[in-house]
């Protein structure tokens, strides 16, 4: 049975708010023993979000059929692109990709890859924006976090710096873009129209504190799977997305609901989750 939860805007007294529902999953990482062709997600909602790790863009022709099944079953899918999905290839690579299987015939213009983008869903007030957000790195933890993560391997040219400048790009993006939706909201409130809920989909962890397994909390190379953005992030978010960290949680702060749903690295025929919370192939929220 899906699990589901709503979370409610602020509308006039008076409006009819839509409830959306989006089912939400990420960190599948299909790549592991070739799964993409095995692996179902039960259509449990309209909407479809993959919040990265799907597999690799490189196992292109795979990864297509996998989405594929999806669009066939889901209204629209989202995808953002997790660090897993540029392995075996450069960033710039992944990201011509991903844009390349946007464009294809087959999926019938139902993937929106939600990069840097936003999206209103049709016929509702609630607006998506999404982004791979990677993480920012201090620079103590430079060495470590090199040393340790296999990105700075498998991605053709990825650097520290790189990875930085990537973070500092989505997270600029994404705060003009609330700030853009907040002014629209105070505009419609003078007006006594309904306002947008927005909700944030990224890969990499938008707060360090429990995002992870907490036998990782004071890791020192913890800072290359999440950053503390939150407390920037006015009130217009209501719920906020992510992945990357292998943790499946459900919380509240800053007065945003911060939710995952993360498979992990589970191998074919495997009656466990990789990771050690519940991961829910029916998983929805839903708001308003």
């Amino acid at each position: 049975m899906a699990t589901e939860t709503v979370i409610q805007g602020t509308p006039p007294p008076s409006s009819n708010r839509s409830l959306v529902s989006f089912q939400i999953l990420s960190d599948l990482h299909l790549e592991l023993n070739e799964q993409y062709s095995q692996f179902e997600i039960p259509a449990c909602a309209r909407y479809l979000i993959l919040a990265g790790d799907v597999g690799y863009l490189a196992d292109y022709e795979q990864y297509r059929e996998f989405i594929k099944n999806q669009t066939d079953r889901f209204e629209l899918v989202f995808l953002v692109l997790g660090n897993h999905e540029f392995y075996k290839a450069s960033v710039a690579a992944g990201i011509e990709k991903a844009r390349r299987l946007e464009r294809e015939s087959c999926l019938n213009g139902r993937l929106v890859l939600l990069r840097q983008r936003r999206f209103d869903i049709p016929g509702s007030h609630v607006t998506l924006l999404g982004c791979t957000l990677w993480s920012k790195v201090p620079d103590q933890s430079r060495d470590i976090v090199r040393s340790k993560i296999k990105d700075y391997k498998n991605i053709e040219g990825w650097t520290v710096d790189e990875h930085n400048a990537a973070h500092d790009s989505d997270f600029s993006w994404l705060g003009q873009e609330i700030e853009s939706i907040r002014n629209e909201n105070a505009k419609a409130e003078e007006e006594q129209i309904q306002t947008r809920s927005v909700l944030v989909v990224t890969h990499h962890a938008p707060c360090l504190q429990g995002t992870s397994n907490p036998q990782h909390g004071e890791s020192p190379w913890r800072f290359a799977f999440a950053s503390d953005v939150l407390g920037q992030i006015p009130g217009d978010v209501k719920i906020w997305v992510f992945g990357h960290t292998h943790y499946t949680v459900d919380f509240m702060r800053n007065g945003i609901r911060v939710v995952s749903n993360q498979r992990g690295y589970v191998r074919p025929g495997s009656d466990l989750n990789g990771n050690q919370n519940s991961f829910d192939t029916r998983k929805i929220i839903s708001m308003q």
